[in-house]
């Protein structure tokens, strides 16, 4: 069996990426005319990250289930450890979130980016993301 190199790789996850990751992807794709450029399963030493702009040294993570088992747990700390050994911030956001609302987790990759993202709250459930209102909802 012929082993997958890196770059194989990561264009077959770009390729199936989660719902959750498409559509925040859409979001991210409006940072470029701002100047901040981000690339999808971009490599990172041995690792794939889902989203990242080197300009800023900005990694974001779309986790699902398997970030929340032990392993998963694991080897999300060894990695983010990696990465902000190179100088890079790590967000994560769970997949649900993104799904229900990814103009928000652009948000706070736009606050990260603007300097005033300080770090990613403990996970699992340590924040409740923050809905704008739907249309007809919100102060008269």
């Amino acid at each position: 069996m012929v082993e997958k190199t890196q770059r194989d790789r990561a264009r077959t996850l770009r390729h199936h990426a989660t719902i959750a990751e498409r559509l925040l992807w859409d979001e991210l794709r409006r940072f470029r005319k701002q100047g901040y450029p981000f690339r999808r399963q971009a490599a990172i030493g041995p690792y794939i990250a889902d989203f990242a702009c080197h300009r800023v040294r900005l990694v974001v993570e779309v986790d699902g289930d398997t970030h929340e088992t032990g392993a998963g747990k694991r080897h999300d700390v060894r990695r983010d450890a990696y990465l902000q050994s190179l100088g890079y911030r790590v967000m994560r956001f769970d997949e649900p979130d993104v799904r229900v609302n990814p103009f928000w987790a652009s948000e706070q990759i736009r606050a990260a980016i603007m300097g005033r993202y300080c770090q990613t709250p403990a996970r699992p459930g340590a924040r409740t993301p923050v809905h704008p209102p739907l249309k007809g909802e919100g102060d008269a």
